[in-house]
């Protein structure tokens, strides 16, 4: 299991190791190797708006009926991809009780809120595979035909989605 660090940099995505080196990058390639934008854009979360509403009827006709009910089932999409990132009353106190040590802390409530938002880099893990690497004939006789046994040794390498790109999962510790 290959292990690394993906990072959001504006639109594109950037894949490194854990000595810090570039494996693979969305925007282009890196000895090969390339990143699946829709792959990296769901281990940080990110919502394809058209192909959710794809998956609804509302390419039918376009009037005041149909924008009705387009909007009633974006609203009610929205709602339902929100419905985690509600405020508490618990939140609420333990935001108001870390803004009044914040003078102790030497922290800013701007400097608390950034550390609590949605992250740019992601642990992640390459889904790795095991492929045939190599077949061997080992105890043949010479000369004897069908003597000695075939034995295949297998490597692992990363798995590739259909396009090429590596396949990425979020790192999670045990």
């Amino acid at each position: 299991m290959i292990k690394g660090k993906l990072i959001k940099t504006g639109g594109d995505y950037l894949l490194r190791d854990m000595g810090g080196d570039v494996l693979a990058i969305t925007n282009g390639t890196t000895e090969g190797i390339k990143l699946s934008k829709q792959n990296c854009d769901e281990i940080f979360g990110v919502i394809d708006v058209e192909k959710l509403a794809t998956g609804y009827d509302l390419y039918e006709k376009i009037n005041f009926v149909g924008q009705t009910r387009a909007y009633k089932a974006g609203f009610q999409k929205a709602i339902e991809l929100n419905k985690d990132k509600l405020f508490t009353l618990e939140d609420m106190i333990n935001c108001w009780n870390k803004a009044l040590k914040f003078q102790v802390l030497r922290q800013t409530f701007g400097e608390y809120i950034q550390s609590i938002q949605q992250p740019t880099e992601m642990d992640v893990e390459i889904e790795m595979e095991k492929v045939d690497y190599e077949t061997k004939v080992i105890g043949a006789v010479k000369g004897v035909k069908g003597s000695g046994d075939k034995i295949t040794t297998y490597k692992t390498v990363p798995k590739l989605d259909s396009e090429g790109c590596l396949i990425l999962k979020i790192n999670k510790p045990e």
